[in-house]
Order: structure tokens, then C-alpha cells, then sequence
């Protein structure tokens, strides 16, 4: 397979810069504001006296758990959720008017369940988006004193999740969850709720919570991904041993991918299935919108599936004779690497709350640019390719294109190399060469002559009929005959000095030399019946009729052995 391997390994290249370039954008994305800000003034001149920051003042009315606005409220909840106090949390909720069977003790879990029922059903809220009015939303539809901050779906039902501003025990206007939303926590965790062995877990472990997960959850998250690498390797690895084979390398190849990204493949959906089984927080469901590892598995899968492919080209090519042509195909195997890593960057970019019109705009700028200062090299470069898929010629075949008649010795990059009959080498850009009329004397099936024999005028009509014949007689199951394509003879012209006899016969195969020996043979037969039968080759000829005028006689003179001797010839 040397006709399509780099000299170092592209899958292995590229993979270690994608992963170094999603690293460091990583790293970019994740940095807090508040350090770049301080690492743009280190670079400023320094200031004399930095003033005092003023404290924080709440948007709302000041409230020990910061429910003054519904944003204020909506993450004080999750504040007091995540760290795992629920009897703080509970202070979110809106605990008058309970249905029967609730009681205001139950606060603690009715917030621990809403939270989990949130997470499990896949709520995404975006702070950002909610109102920071003490007075809420003005403009959503909605009382003036509710806000609305998505819906649950359960098979009976679609549950709001509301917010809703109600007085506080002084008077105060203050935002909590409403009593409609916690009346149906109950309904919400029977369907989002833990099952049995998750609830089992979750007591016997601690109560930690880490990214909305607690402690039980990570356990069995970790031995999910434990069991999926095991699983992933087991059916791989099997495929894999099916697949490789002793001396045969396409075959090995397969194995590499299988055994390799498809590994990784299989055990990141296996990891997934697993995670919507747990079900994600809020937090994860964030973190896993941008796909980094399936985009990068997905990448790496592409490349090795393209480098199989284009080994099974290279190894199709060499089979039908066609070496030569294997030059091209690294070039492009190298272009479609860099597309397929490109498109994935710029996916995971767009995943991740990049702009990526911008960059595309930039993109398609740089490329023109580049295009139109490098057409004539891209002009050869497509025209390499269209050779390759045309195949209007191969290496070793002798073609004929502007005057240039040649074998051809390499077909390049950017050009086709001829070494033309006189033994001179002539280059040609292959972008002529896939425009251009090329007549390719390799492929002819065979090798036609037509010859036209010439015998003397006074030659009599039954000797001319003799000398067809005899040509037919000669060419009759010659010597590299097709059946498909007899021999023809005819006198078929009267030539100024001669009567024509046309030849036709085809000399099968294409072989020159060949052909050459064969057509002295018969031009040798020919001679030798033509002169059994008397019958004369023509040859250029003058006749020359001498006439006098009528008023000046005709003056000869004639050469003797003693000397000149005139006379005048009679009137």
C-alpha cells in the first residue's frame, strides 16, 4: 500500500491537534471574565488609587434569601439545592394552600423533589432569561405577579413551573415557587423520581452533590463507564480478530479502525445510554450540549474510515495497472482530512455559543483569495484529478496530443511527462492535458494499412482483374487476420499516370514491429507475382508530341557520331 502512505501517520497527526485545539479553546471558553479583565489591566499603565467597590445592592427589596426578584429567587433555590440544604431551600416554595395529604414539614423534600424532578425531565433555564424586575415579567402573557419558567410533560399532564410573588410575613412582596407548581411535586417525582435501588443508593451512600449528581449517582455512573469500556472492547475486539487475516493488509487496516475509534465509539453511546438512564442535572445536560467527545469521536472515526477507502483505491488502482495514478490520491485524502477536521471544529464552535457566521465570512475571504493567487496550480491539481477519474491515458501507452507523439512516464501532480519517438522528454500541464484532443495510439486494437499499387496504363483490363486477385489470393487468412475484419482489394482510380489499385487489411494485435515484418512479406509476394504475370509497377512518365506551325517549319537536329548534322523536316 506505499502508493497511498503518508510518511507519517495523518489519522495520528490529526487527531493530536484536535485534541490539543479543543483543549486550549476549552480553556479560553472557561475562563472567568473577571480574569481576562485583570490580565487586560496588568498590560494598562498602573493606576495611583483603585476606589472602594461599593457593595452589591439588591434589584428588589432586601430579603435574607435574596427573593426580592425572581432571578434573585430561582438561584437562591438552586444555590441552597445544590450545596444540599433543603430546609433552606424550602423557604422557595410557596407552602400555603397544600393539597390534602401535604403538610408545610414536607418542605424539605417537596424542594429536594422538584429539583430532581427538574433535572430528570431535562428543564433547561437560563438564568440570564428570567427577570431581574422586583416587579417580574411585564410583557409574557401572564399575571403580573407570576412568571413563568417552563413546562414539564408527564403522560397525564403538562405541569408549569411558576414563580409567583406573594407577601412575606412583614408585608413585603417577595418571590417563591407557587403553590400550583408544589402542589404538583408529587405528581412530577412519581414519574422523575428515583426507583427503588436509586433510592437505596442515595441512603447508603453520602449526601454529596457534585454538578447537580449526587454521590450514589456518580458511583453508578462510574461503573456504567467501567461496564461500557468492557462491553465496547469485548465486541470490538472479536470484530477486529474476524477481521484481520495474514498478508492482507486492507484487512488489518479494518481491524486498526474497528479496535481504535470505533472502540471509542461505541463505548461513548454505551456512556450515554447510561447517562440518560441516571438522567443528567442541568448542569451535565449543559456541559454534554457540546458534544466535545462524540464530535472528536465522530472526527476520528471519519478520518480512518477515509484512509480505508482511499487504501482500497490505491489497491484497485495498482491491480488494473494503473500505479501511477496512486500519486494523486494522497493530495486529495489530505484535502478531505482537513475538511472533515475543519467542519468538526466549527461544529463544536457552534455548540458551544461561538459565532461561527464571522469566522465563516473570514473563511470564505481567505479562500478566495488564496484560490484566485494559487488558480493555476489548483487549475493542474483539478486536472490531475480528472485524469484520474477519466483515464484518457496510462503510464506506458503512447499517445499523440499538439504535435507531441509519445509514451507516457509519469502522470504527476501537476504535470504528464512524455518521452517522445525521437527520445526527447517533453512536460505538458495536466490542465491541457484534461482539455485538450489526446489520440491514444496505445489502445487501438489494431493496426489498419491502406495502400494504393499503381500498374502502367496499357496494362489489359483482364491483367488488371489478375492483379486484384492475386492481392486478395496473397492477403487471403494473413497473418494477424479478425475474421470480423477481411482483407479489401479494388481498382477503384485512374491516377494521372497510373491505374490504382486500393489495399485494405488490418493487422491484429497493435503490434508495430510486428505489423512492419508483416507488410514486407506481402509487398515482397506481391512483386513476385506481378512479374510471373507480366503485369508493370507504374512510375511517373512524360509524353512529349511535336507539332509545327503552319508559317515556321519544324527544325530538328540530330546527333551523330560525326558530328551535328541539321535538317529540315517537310511541310
Amino acid at each position: 500500500m506505499s502508493g497511498c502512505q503518508p510518511r507519517q501517520s495523518i489519522t495520528a497527526v490529526s487527531v493530536k491537534y484536535l485534541i490539543l485545539a479543543l483543549l486550549a479553546l476549552s480553556l479560553v471558553t472557561a475562563m472567568p471574565v473577571s480574569a481576562v479583565v485583570n490580565a487586560a489591566e496588568t498590560k494598562s499603565e498602573p493606576v495611583a488609587e483603585k476606589p472602594e467597590k461599593k457593595p452589591d445592592v439588591p434589584a428588589g427589596p432586601v430579603d435574607e434569601y435574596n427573593r426580592g426578584t425572581p432571578r434573585g429567587a430561582f438561584k437562591g433555590y438552586i444555590a441552597a439545592t445544590r450545596d444540599g440544604k433543603f430546609e433552606r431551600a424550602a423557604n422557595y416554595l410557596d407552602l400555603r394552600y397544600l393539597p390534602q395529604g401535604l403538610t408545610r414539614k414536607q418542605g424539605p423534600e417537596l424542594a429536594r423533589q422538584l429539583k430532581i424532578s427538574m433535572d430528570r425531565a431535562g428543564l433547561l433555564v437560563d438564568i440570564d432569561m428570567i427577570s431581574d424586575d422586583p416587579k417580574g415579567a411585564q410583557e409574557d402573557g401572564l399575571p403580573e405577579n407570576r412568571d413563568l419558567l417552563g413546562h414539564i410533560k408527564t403522560p397525564q399532564r403538562t405541569v408549569d413551573i411558576l414563580l409567583q410573588r406573594v407577601s412575606r410575613k412583614d408585608g413585603v412582596k417577595i418571590w417563591k415557587f407557587s403553590h400550583r407548581t408544589v402542589a404538583q411535586v408529587p405528581h412530577l417525582f412519581r414519574y422523575f423520581g428515583y426507583r427503588p435501588f436509586e433510592r437505596k443508593l442515595s441512603e447508603w451512600l453520602p449526601d454529596v452533590t457534585f454538578l447537580g449528581w449526587q454521590s450514589w449517582q456518580w458511583v453508578f455512573f462510574l461503573l456504567c463507564v467501567g461496564l461500557a469500556y468492557a462491553g465496547a472492547s469485548i465486541l470490538t475486539a472479536l470484530s477486529g480478530t474476524l477481521l484481520r487475516k495474514e498478508d492482507a493488509e486492507l484487512r488489518n487496516e479494518a481491524a486498526k479502525l474497528v479496535t481504535g475509534p470505533i472502540r471509542f465509539l461505541v463505548w461513548l453511546f454505551f456512556i450515554h445510554f447510561a447517562i440518560e438512564y441516571i438522567v443528567p442535572s442541568s448542569t451535565i445536560r449543559s456541559i454534554l450540549q457540546g458534544g466535545t467527545l462524540i464530535i472528536f469521536a465522530f472526527t476520528w472515526t471519519a478520518i480512518g474510515v477515509l484512509k480505508l477507502g482511499f487504501s482500497w483505491w490505491a489497491e484497485r488502482l495498482r491491480r488494473t495497472g494503473q500505479e501511477a495514478a496512486t500519486v494523486l490520491l494522497q493530495p486529495i485524502r489530505n484535502v478531505v482530512n482537513v475538511l472533515i477536521i475543519g467542519t468538526a471544529a466549527l461544529l463544536w464552535l457552534d455548540n458551544i455559543g461561538f459565532n461561527i457566521t464571522t469566522l465563516l465570512t473570514g473563511l470564505g475571504v481567505g479562500g478566495l483569495a488564496f484560490a484566485l493567487a494559487a488558480q493555476d496550480t489548483l487549475k493542474n491539481f483539478i486536472g490531475s484529478i480528472m485524469i484520474l477519474l477519466d483515464k484518457p491515458y496510462q503510464v506506458g501507452q503512447r499517445i499523440v496530443i499538439k504535435g507531441h507523439d509519445g509514451v507516457v512516464e509519469n502522470i504527476g501532480l501537476r504535470s504528464t511527462k512524455l518521452r517522445l519517438l525521437t527520445g526527447h522528454q517533453t512536460t505538458l500541464p495536466n490542465e491541457e492535458m484534461a482539455r485538450m484532443d489526446i489520440e491514444n495510439i496505445g489502445r487501438r486494437p489494431h493496426i489498419r494499412r491502406l495502400a494504393n499499387i499503381g500498374i502502367t496504363y496499357d496494362t489489359p483490363p483482364d491483367k488488371v482483374a489478375k492483379a486484384v486477385e492475386i492481392v486478395l489470393e496473397i492477403l487471403d487468412n494473413h497473418e494477424g487476420m479478425d475474421p470480423d475484419f477481411p482483407p479489401r482489394a479494388y481498382f477503384n482510380d485512374f491516377n494521372a499516370y497510373s491505374l490504382n489499385l486500393l489495399v485494405i487489411y488490418w493487422y491484429h494485435p497493435a503490434d508495430y514491429w510486428g505489423y512492419m515484418a508483416h507488410g514486407q512479406q506481402v509487398n515482397l509476394q506481391i512483386m513476385r507475382e506481378f512479374e510471373k504475370e507480366g503485369i508493370r509497377f507504374a512510375f511517373p512518365t512524360q509524353t512529349t508530341q511535336l507539332a509545327q506551325d503552319s508559317g515556321q517549319p519544324l527544325q530538328v537536329q540530330l546527333l551523330k557520331e560525326a558530328g551535328l548534322v541539321s535538317g529540315q523536316l517537310p511541310a
